[in-house]
This record gives structure tokens, sequence and C-alpha cells, in this order.
């Protein structure tokens, strides 16, 4: 058996599965927030008049990170993916582990988007002037490139709650 800190040879034991299986939902909430955006809020933002599109998506641009609930969700998943990357790299060897270190690499991927992309095209945008002659092309260029790469970022957070689901099964 373990002894709750390391992931023991037939099972993910004590407070390790409960960090798997918040983990577990912690990603699958992010991914399922990240497809509402790929699935409709992006296609219906699409819909509107480009002014209309990229004024709304400033202002979600601004609520976003200035939620709690939603940057805990984001960030603290992050940040537990790191420790149970941690752990599974201590027990390497154990059948869970390669599981996961997928699931929390593939998180981390997608917060990577995130900070990498996402982040500095929103605050790009969030400097155009939305009665600005040049305000439509600089939404439809935002929000063609934005989109694809959240649909990256949503299948890596998705395929992160995935391979934690396994961990628990391979545990």
């Amino acid at each position: 058996m373990s002894n709750g800190t390391v992931i023991d040879g037939s099972i993910i034991d004590g407070f390790p599965r409960t960090l798997t299986i918040v983990a577990s939902v912690a990603t699958a909430l992010v991914g399922g927030v990240l497809f509402g955006f790929s699935s409709f809020v992006m296609p219906a933002l699409r819909r509107l008049p480009p002014r209309d599109g990229l004024v709304a998506m400033q202002s979600i641009n601004k609520a976003a990170p200035a939620s709690p609930a939603f940057m805990l969700a984001l960030m603290g998943t992050a940040v537990l993916c790191v420790g149970l990357g941690v752990m599974a790299l201590a027990g390497r060897d154990k059948p869970a582990a390669p599981y996961l270190l997928a699931g929390c690499a593939l998180y981390l991927v997608a917060i990577a988007i995130t900070a990498v992309y996402h982040v500095p095209h929103n605050d790009a945008l969030n400097l155009v002037d939305a009665g600005a002659p040049d305000a439509g092309s600089a939404w439809r260029a935002f929000e063609t490139g934005w989109t694809a790469w959240n649909h990256v970022r949503t299948a890596a957070a998705l395929g992160s709650a995935v391979a934690f689901v396994l961990a628990l099964g391979a545990a």
C-alpha cells in the first residue's frame, strides 16, 4: 500500500487519488469552457457586425481574468498538474504514472497556448478602437487565429481529463 504521498504499484491511494479526481474534473471543466468558445461563442460573435463582435470580445477579455472562479479553475488546475507531475515522476515506474504525466503535460500545453498566444492577442485586441476604420479587419484577423488555437487548447485540456481518468483506471 501507498503511504498516501507516492503512487502505489496497484492504486493511486489516499490524497494522490483525490488530487487525480480533482484534476480530471478541473481539466474537463476548463476544457468545457474552451469548447463552448470554439463551438458557439466565437461562431456567434463572427455572425455579428465586426464592430459588435470586437466590442463583445473586448468585454469578455476584461471579464475573464477578473473572475476569481475562472482564474482559480484555469491556473489552480495548472498548479495541481505541476504537483501531480512531480508525484508521477517520483513513481514513474508505476502503472498510473504515464497517464498522470500525459494528463499534466496536455493541460500545461493548453496553459502554454493561453499564455503564449491567447493572452497577447487578447491584449492587442483590447487596444483596437472599435470605431477605427480598420477595426473590422483587425477583428476578422483576430477571431480566425484565436479560434483555431482555441481548438488546440480545447483538445489538450479535454485530452488531459481523459488521461487522468485513465490514470485512475490503471491504478
